[in-house]
């Protein structure tokens, strides 16, 4: 029992070592931080008593996020040149269901330069007093005729259904723009990160050609599953593993928009001024020296990716078809990632939408 654990302990610690790298040394955040930040931070007017607060929404569970709070605590420090540096309060806020405790033991090794704590909830609400922070139900009906049957997301779906997320997705951007609107103080600064696409693509095209992101090996995964279930009970497959039913009841409520959708969001909300907006395309995620270490071990790249996406989409699938079912899913997911590794070509890419806005 205690070899497990500490097996188990040590592939969890080699996987977030894996993913410090890939998340930090990629240099996602530094890419657009660099975008951002200094094109933000000559508006930001600091308070002259009290904390300044920061907030990371949609923080999830993981070394990425101390990160961030990390780089804007000491970007800001740097900023005072000598002078008295304020106290710093950094609000950590995802879903109830976010393993926070896990968070908080990061953020212990070292002690941060901060005072921190963490927010549940959804950022389509409000989740601060106002101006305290510085800084399809059609697709899910069986019976409509937008169901989205045989699929899991809407990359190359059908043009109707993605129409239908394209709406949903404005409407929320716009929510959780007006929702910060209200928190934010005058003069705050807010940065937005997104997956996004080319503002020439579709929106069916979620993902470049060459892109990478998870979501069709994800889909593959409840493909696989549901077939199992029809080889091994064909006369009854919803006694299977995964039924038809439960695949096609599941959507990803994944929308990838690109930098016209963002700034019409931005602009129906009316609080903000936009410093910079822009689409960074083809931004790498892995190097060809790194593919070369993970074709040398596979499975641990399987392990990770997993990890990665269940980080996103953990507790939707577990409140879908039970924990046990969601743990066979991610296993096939990850043994599905490992096996294709070779089959793709180092240059592996994402594209992102980066923003900075100043409160007005």
């Amino acid at each position: 029992m205690v070899k497990s654990i500490e097996f188990s302990a040590c592939i969890q610690a080699k996987v977030m070592q894996v993913m410090r790298k890939t998340l930090q040394d990629r240099g996602m955040f530094s890419m657009y931080s660099n975008l951002c930040f200094q094109a933000a931070i000559e508006k930001l007017t600091f308070a002259k008593e009290g904390p300044l607060r920061i907030a990371d929404l949609g923080c999830a569970t993981g070394l990425n996020a101390v990160f961030n709070v990390d780089f804007v605590v000491r970007t800001l420090t740097n900023l005072y040149n000598g002078s008295v540096v304020p106290e710093f309060q950094a609000f950590f806020s995802d879903l109830p269901s976010n393993d926070f405790n896990g968070l908080f033991k990061l953020l212990d090794r070292p002690p941060r330069p901060y005072f921190f704590a963490g927010v549940p909830g959804s950022f389509y609400n409000v989740l601060f007093p106002k101006s305290s922070i510085h800084v399809p139900q059609a697709v899910r009906h069986k019976y409509s005729p937008l169901y989205n049957r045989g699929r899991v997301w809407i990359n190359r779906g059908r043009q109707d259904i993605v129409d239908i997320y394209s709406k949903q997705s404005q409407k929320d951007l716009t929510t959780f723009m007006k929702c910060r609107a209200e928190e934010m103080a005058e003069g705050g600064v807010l940065f937005l990160c997104l997956m996004g696409r080319p503002d020439s693509s579709r929106p069916g095209q979620q993902v470049s050609v060459g892109g990478e992101f998870c979501g069709q090996d994800f889909e593959d995964a409840w493909d696989d599953l549901v077939r199992q279930a029809y080889i091994l009970l064909p006369s009854s497959p919803s006694l299977g593993i995964i039924s038809l039913d439960s695949r096609d009841s599941f959507n990803l409520p994944w929308y990838f928009p690109n930098a016209i959708e963002v700034r019409a969001a931005i602009e129906e909300c009316g609080g903000f001024e936009i410093k910079r907006l822009e689409v960074c395309e083809e931004v790498p995620t892995m190097s060809e020296d790194e593919f070369e270490e993970w074709v040398k071990d596979p499975n641990m790249f399987g392990k990770m990716k997993a990890k990665l996406v269940k980080s996103f989409v953990g507790s939707l699938v577990e409140a879908h078809i039970g924990i046990e079912r969601a743990d066979m899913l991610f296993q096939r997911f990850e043994k599905r990632a490992a096996a294709l590794l070779p089959c793709f070509p180092p240059s592996r890419f994402v594209t992102c939408t980066v923003a900075s806005l100043i409160k007005k």
